[in-house]
């Protein structure tokens, strides 16, 4: 008999914060899979539970954007973000 994992839509439905496995989230920001995957373990954003792992990316957008902020402050420009 094959067991099954935890039912995570069950507990993410309604949660104000977003969630995502590795593989839509390199489509959504449109990234190699594993830089994906380096960029959120780097940024502390994985959520696991047994053997699947999720990546909020709440945290995952703070992460990149504090590099868009470095960035900004070297080189003392100002970019308009849309």
């Amino acid at each position: 008999m094959k067991t099954r994992g935890p039912d995570l839509d069950m507990y993410l439905e309604g949660k104000k914060k977003r969630y995502v496995t590795y593989v839509q989230g390199a489509s959504i920001y449109r990234m190699n899979y594993y830089t994906f995957v380096r960029l959120a373990k780097e940024a502390g954003a994985n959520i696991r539970s047994r053997k699947t792992v999720v990546v909020d990316l709440d945290i995952f957008d703070a992460y990149i954007m504090s590099f868009a902020e470095k960035e900004e402050d070297e080189n003392g420009l100002q970019t308009e973000r849309g």
